[in-house]
């Protein structure tokens, strides 16, 4: 999928439904994906408070901002300073109305110069559950390159992705790279990984794995919150604690991960 159609697919997606559910795992309903982001909210912001920082001074880029669930999450921190971009309209014109002191732009992240829109440094850039939808590696190593082109010398990198511990997966939409070959583009752009953990255990798919009880347990999921809000809503609140313990004592996901990186020209921890 070319980057036109891929803006266009989000543009009329988030047209259509600018909330949770349109931008995250549709066909799952809107219950068990707000349940969804809780996860993602409580792995997140336990992640940021292993980081001695004041949030009140960083300067903060958001890329793929979609209908700012990270936007306000880093507002919650305390950021100040945050510029959000996103590839559709819809997206920028809304999150310029729902966060009127943050400042939004219109930009694909996976064009070789989009680093030039913006004449600063960022202390952090974020990008959640947006690089695995450039399905194409050579705009995919152009996203990395704008990222640390405009990260300051000890700059955190933190994104999503699913880290495959096996052969790239790829769909018209979506491509779950291998672990082997995102940690490769890191290194050619001197970005050094200071730690992966899992965003996801059970409640997203199992991309990651060959086991067939956690492939058995991921259909039991969907059959079961594809019955109706009801069933969605017994199964969010039995999934929900046991998601958040698991996330919290296991390395290796079969499923989505956050990673952070910083420059490898910056001073260790």
């Amino acid at each position: 999928m070319d980057d036109l159609s891929s803006r266009d697919y989000w543009e009329d997606r988030l047209k259509e439904n600018f909330g949770l559910h349109g931008t995250g795992f549709q066909g799952l309903g809107k219950r068990y994906n707000e349940y969804m982001y809780k996860v993602r909210k409580r792995v997140f912001l336990h992640l940021m408070k292993k980081f001695d920082m004041d949030f009140a001074t960083i300067n903060v880029l958001d890329i793929g901002s979609g209908t700012g669930f990270y936007v306000g999450l880093w507002e919650d921190l305390g950021v100040f300073n945050l510029t959000g971009t996103d590839i559709t309209t819809v997206a920028v014109e809304n999150l310029k109305l729902m966060y009127p002191s943050y400042e939004f732009l219109q930009l694909d992240i996976g064009n070789e110069s989009s680093h030039m829109t913006f004449s600063n440094k960022f202390d952090i850039i974020s990008a959640f559950d947006v690089l695995f939808h450039i399905v194409d590696d050579t705009r995919y190593e152009n996203a990395i390159r704008n990222v640390v082109s405009l990260l300051k010398p000890d700059g955190l990198f933190i994104f999503s992705e699913n880290f495959l511990h096996h052969n790239s997966v790829k769909s018209a939409r979506q491509v779950s790279r291998s672990l082997d070959i995102i940690q490769k583009v890191l290194s050619e752009n001197n970005l050094e990984v200071l730690l992966r953990r899992p965003m996801f255990v059970l409640m997203n798919a199992p991309v990651d794995t060959n086991k067939s009880l956690l492939k058995g347990i991921w259909r039991t999921i969907v059959s079961t919150v594809r019955r109706g809000e009801i069933s969605a809503y017994i199964a969010c609140n039995i999934l929900y604690p046991i998601e958040l313990f698991l996330v919290s004592v296991i390395k290796e996901s079969p499923s989505t991960e956050i990673m952070i990186c910083k420059s490898a020209n910056s001073k260790s921890d």
